[in-house]
């Protein structure tokens, strides 16, 4: 069994102190990385422990399985080596692309890009006159990463606060949502870094040919010009994942955001969390958080802990019935989390499971079950929010995605909101779930009105339920105009979880379509 094995794959500071900080509660530690020649010296403090293991020149060629029980093949010598684990870790390092094109400029002594600068504190080298003026040329042309600007303000806090060089940053998006990356610019403007932010203008670079840089642009906030000679040019740097990260998303089976970096854009996913359970991503550039591989480490013992709560004890996660199943992969296919396994036939992966229904509501022969989510349940939901006194509110059903707009409903009817209408509130746990039988029955049902209330776009925990709601939606609008329905008794919405006010706005508009529609 994995048990509490972890394999974590890259070969960096931070991967070594995941490594460290799950040797000490005791999990199993599998380092595995590229490299021949690892700093081995350096990747655990627990030297000499039986939990840790070191795989040299081991890349990974599959991975089988899912949170508890991650069956990986590394391809190592020549050979194979095979090793089962409850979570993986990815802690590749980024490439790092200087952008000396962006700013028309050539390498030389006066520019260089951010990682050139010594990583021991001190000055740079310099021919000529000492250094007394250093510019910082942050997301002028490309949006900047958060890693980025924080390495930009350190290091001008540091030539200016230890080495008394006066330091310039000048930046069009200063982006500080990682912790403490708003404090840190604080902290330099009052060690004396100046900071010009462009928003509608871009500073005029030249470069002469002995590579000095000049600079002149128009402060935004004074109005007033400005030249500047610096010393010496420093360059943001675009962060880019690896060939192997990506290689690794992709055998993995993970989403990746729009640049390839294995960990999709998703509010849900953020700091650590990738759409497989049981997978953490903590590359260098990927923290957004005041300390990554910490909270890397915290996401790993919870997956950890979910793995052992659900190992043979009564699972509530999807069942494929075999008699019905005719095996065209449907679930395998639309499954965001990768709880599907193939194996004589599709199976589903319990501790991998989210619940949110996709597979049973796509699965063409109605095979897959998920207990409380029966077409039963369903219909005794309905059934209860209906009043038993005789209609004179119109009754709506709405039925509303539990990360977001349920909780907003919740909110809402704490307030006391009232909507002049009977509202049935049936949260589901992604709008994915909803299928237009689903809606259709709210309507047999009695509803004199149905909502669809999702995720916003690209916000969605299973990446795709809330553009899945919407189709079904569209579906039943069209039936329901065939038949002669109004079709404005069917409205789909997407709201966040904070968004009560608004639905209180929807809730009220539509109970007022609604009761204009029935005195018609």
């Amino acid at each position: 069994m994995a048990d509490n094995r972890v394999c974590i794959l890259g070969n960096n500071p931070c991967a070594w102190k995941i490594a460290d900080a799950l040797s000490e509660t005791g999990a199993e530690v599998i380092l595995a990385t590229r490299g021949q020649s690892p700093h081995t010296q350096r990747v655990c403090r627990v030297t000499g422990s039986p939990a840790q293991e070191v795989l040299c020149g081991a890349r990974l060629a599959s991975c089988r399985g899912g949170i508890g029980h991650f069956d990986l093949t590394f391809s190592r010598n020549g050979g194979e080596v095979l090793r089962t684990v409850s979570t993986v870790v990815i802690a590749e390092s980024d490439e790092r692309r200087p952008n000396h094109a962006h700013y028309g400029l050539t390498p030389g002594a006066g520019v260089t890009p951010l990682s050139g600068l010594p990583d021991d504190g001190n000055l740079p080298p310099m021919t000529g006159s000492p250094l007394k003026h250093v510019a910082f040329l942050n997301g002028l042309v490309a949006e900047s990463h958060p890693a980025i600007a924080g390495e930009i303000m350190r290091a001008a806090l540091r030539f200016q606060s230890e080495h008394k060089v006066q330091c310039t940053i000048l930046t069009r998006n200063l982006k500080v949502a990682g912790d403490g990356l708003e404090a840190l610019s604080r902290e330099a403007r009052s060690a004396g870094v100046l900071f010009f932010k462009f928003t509608t203008s871009t500073p005029t670079i030249r470069q002469d040919s002995e590579g000095r840089v000049q600079l002149a642009f128009i402060d935004e906030l004074t109005g007033r010009e400005f030249s500047l000679a610096p010393d010496l040019v420093v360059l943001d740097e675009t962060l880019a994942p690896s060939p192997y990260a990506v290689e690794l998303g992709r055998i993995i089976g993970l989403e990746s955001d729009p640049i390839g970096f294995v960990q999709g854009d998703n509010v849900h996913r953020l700091t650590a969390l990738t759409n497989r359970r049981g997978v953490v991503v903590a590359g260098p550039s990927r923290g957004i958080g005041l300390d990554p591989a910490v909270e890397a480490s915290n996401a790993v013992l919870e997956a950890l802990g979910a793995a052992a709560s659900t190992a043979g004890g009564a699972s509530q996660a999807a069942e494929i019935e075999p008699g019905r199943c005719i095996r065209c992969l449907t679930c395998f296919r639309v499954c965001p989390y990768r709880a599907v396994l193939l194996n004589t036939r599709p199976t589903i992966l319990p501790a991998a499971c989210e619940r949110c229904g996709i597979c049973a509501a796509e699965c063409p022969r109605e095979a897959i079950r998920i207990p409380g989510q029966e077409r039963e349940d369903l219909r005794a939901l309905i059934t209860s929010g209906r009043s038993p006194e005789p209609k004179t509110l119109p009754y709506i059903v709405a039925f509303c995605c539990r990360r977001s707009a349920g909780v907003a409903a919740k909110a809402a009817l704490d307030t006391g909101k009232g909507w002049d209408a009977v509202v049935n509130v049936i949260e589901v746990p992604c709008a994915g779930s909803i299928t237009p039988e689903s809606i259709l029955s709210a309507f047999s049902m009695g509803a004199d009105g149905a909502l669809v209330l999702t995720c916003h776009e690209d916000n969605c925990h299973s990446r795709q339920g809330n553009r899945l709601a919407r189709t079904r939606v569209d579906q039943v609008s069209d039936f329901l105009i065939q038949c002669g329905y109004d079709a404005t008794r069917l409205v789909f919405k997407t709201l966040a979880a904070n968004m009560e006010t608004e639905l209180d706005t929807i809730l009220s508009e539509f109970s007022a379509t609604l009761r204009s529609t029935a005195n018609r």
